[in-house]
C-alpha cells in the first residue's frame, strides 16, 4: 500500500508536502487540455494538485500530466516535464509523481516526487500502470526507442516505501520487446523478441518475464523470473536469452 508502514506518520508527510496554492509555477502544456478534461479521473487529479491553472505553455516548458493512478490509500498524478514526443531522439521523458490524499469526500495535495526517473526516447514513455510490489503500492513504466537500426523496450518499476519513490529495477531497467531489422543485413539474420511480464499472484515479490524469440527461421518461448532481494529485483531464475541482448544491440 502507499502508506505501507506507520500509517500516520507517513500520511502526513505526503499531506504537508504541497497545495495547490504552493503549485509548480511552470504552466501545463496547452497540449493537455484536451485530454485531460476529457477524463474526469484524470481532470480532479490535476485539479487537486495544480488548482485552476492554466494551461497554456508549450515545449519543453511545461507540464504534461500522463495518467492517474487509484491506490487504496491514496491517487497519485504521473506528469512529465514537456510534451510527450517533442523531445530529442535521445532524451526521455523526465517523470514526476504527485500524491493526491482522498479527504472527506475531496481531493488535497500531498507529497511530489519530481523528476524521479527519465525514460524512453523522444521525450515520450509508451504506458505505466498502477500495480503493488510486496505490500507497497507502485507504479511500472514501460519505455523504449530505436537506435541504429536496434529498437528495444524495457519496463521499469518504482514502489513507494517509507516516504520515498524507489526504483526497484536495474538502472537500465528490464529488457522486454527487441529487434534488430533495422541492422540486419539481410532479412534471414533478423532477430524479433516480444515479451509479457506479470507479478506471480501468489508471490508478489515475483516478477516473471515470457520471451516469444524468433531468430533465423526457428521460434521458442524462455520465462525468466525476478525476486525481490534487498530491495531490488535479482534475476533468480533463467538467463536473459542472448537474442534479446543481440536484438537491443547491447
Amino acid at each position: 500500500m502507499l502508506w505501507h508502514g506507520a500509517f500516520a506518520t507517513l500520511a502526513l508527510t505526503l499531506l504537508v508536502a504541497a497545495s495547490p496554492a504552493q503549485a509548480d509555477s511552470t504552466a501545463l502544456c496547452a497540449a493537455a487540455a484536451k485530454p485531460v478534461h476529457a477524463e474526469l479521473f484524470l481532470n480532479e487529479a490535476v485539479v487537486a494538485a495544480f488548482g485552476n491553472a492554466a494551461f497554456s505553455g508549450a515545449g519543453d516548458e511545461c507540464i504534461y500530466p500522463l495518467k492517474a493512478f487509484r491506490y487504496a490509500s491514496a491517487d497519485v498524478l504521473l506528469l512529465q516535464a514537456g510534451e510527450p514526443g517533442e523531445g530529442c531522439h535521445g532524451c526521455g521523458a523526465k517523470l514526476s509523481a504527485y500524491v493526491i490524499q482522498r479527504t472527506g469526500g475531496g481531493l488535497k495535495a500531498g507529497k511530489r516526487f519530481r523528476q524521479f526517473a527519465e525514460l524512453g526516447s523522444n521525450g515520450a514513455i509508451i504506458d505505466a500502470w498502477p500495480i503493488e510490489v510486496a505490500g507497497d503500492d507502485a507504479i511500472a513504466i514501460e519505455a523504449g526507442g530505436t537506435f541504429q537500426g536496434h529498437t528495444a523496450t524495457a519496463l521499469d518499476v518504482f514502489a513507494f516505501r517509507g516516504g520515498a519513490l524507489v526504483r526497484l529495477t536495474p538502472d537500465l531497467g528490464i529488457t522486454l520487446d527487441a529487434d534488430n531489422e533495422g541492422a540486419a543485413d539481410d532479412a534471414g539474420q533478423a532477430i524479433h523478441v516480444a515479451a509479457s511480464w506479470f507479478f506471480d499472484p501468489a508471490d508478489k515479490t515475483a516478477l516473471v518475464v515470457d520471451y516469444k524469440i524468433d531468430a533465423k527461421g526457428a521460434k521458442r518461448v524462455e520465462r525468466v523470473v525476478w525476486r525481490l532481494q534487498g530491495g531490488k529485483l535479482v534475476l533468480t531464475k533463467g538467463r536473459l536469452p542472448q537474442e534479446v541482448t543481440d536484438a537491443s544491440g547491447g
